[in-house]
């Protein structure tokens, strides 16, 4: 079953992510769900290869599969065999199923946030009140390292295409490492995000090359670095120079 909020969310960006994130994690825990991808719940770009109805694409051979991320309704999945669905999975359908639209899950998802918060609830506080004290809540909050909400921004279509490629390739180049890098901490990821990302790369140990440590908690010596100096990611037309974006790309 797809379940969609009621109406829309509207959480300060700086917010959004970590919440879903950590909402996600709580509901795989409180419900015991194995098959939730904690791969996608943690890594946003891990989350396009599972956009319905694109194609599944090789992380060897940078080809297409041969099969969709496809949706099956329940009934589909409780009354077809695994050969079955995956026959269907073969075909571009073009299909979606539609959301089901729950006021519980809103409410549910906004009262996670406000116990996360530390803030004070009742079941007569409408969803607009509550968004509200979250707001009021969460404005004066600071991520990351000296990074304040006004110059968080978000990930780059490019940049995120650049982490997709390393990831399939397995490495990484320095100063694709910079790039990322200096892309991350603008847009207020984590230390534990960060070290997803560059392990996701390559996939080893740490060792001594700065970028990650390690314990998912602790920034790497080129991360704690490049906070330190309070680095601007790279400008776009640094980036069409290095080849990473094109006239094109409607990245700023």
């Amino acid at each position: 079953m797809n379940i969609d909020f009621w109406t829309y969310v509207d959480l300060p960006d700086h917010l959004k992510r970590k919440s879903i994130k950590e909402y996600l994690l709580h509901l795989k825990k409180k419900y015991h769900l194995s098959t939730l991808d904690e791969i996608c719940i943690n890594n946003s770009v891990s989350c396009m290869r599972r956009i319905v109805n694109t194609p599944y694409i090789s992380k060897i051979t940078g080809e297409p599969t041969g099969v969709w991320c496809t949706q099956f309704s329940v009934d589909n999945i409780m009354k077809m065999s695994i050969e079955e669905l995956y026959a269907l999975a073969q075909e571009d359908n073009g299909t979606t199923i539609p959301p089901e639209k729950s006021k519980k899950a809103q409410r549910n998802f906004v009262e996670f946030i406000c116990d996360t918060l530390e803030i004070k609830h009742t079941v007569s506080n409408s969803i607009d009140y509550l968004l509200n004290e979250i707001e009021k809540a969460s404005g004066s909050i600071k991520i990351g390292s000296d990074i304040s909400n006004d110059y968080i921004k978000p990930l780059r279509g490019c940049i995120m295409k650049l982490i997709e490629l390393n990831i399939e390739r397995g490495h990484s180049s320095h100063e694709h490492n910079n790039i990322i890098a200096t892309e991350l901490i603008t847009a207020a990821y984590s230390n534990r995000d960060i070290y997803f990302i560059f392990n996701s790369i390559y996939n080893e140990p740490a060792g001594d090359y700065g970028w990650y440590t390690d314990d998912p908690n602790v920034a790497g010596r080129q991360i704690e670095l490049i906070r330190s100096k309070a680095l601007n990611r790279y400008s776009r037309d640094k980036l069409i120079q290095l080849g990473i974006c094109t006239e094109k790309c409607g990245c700023a």
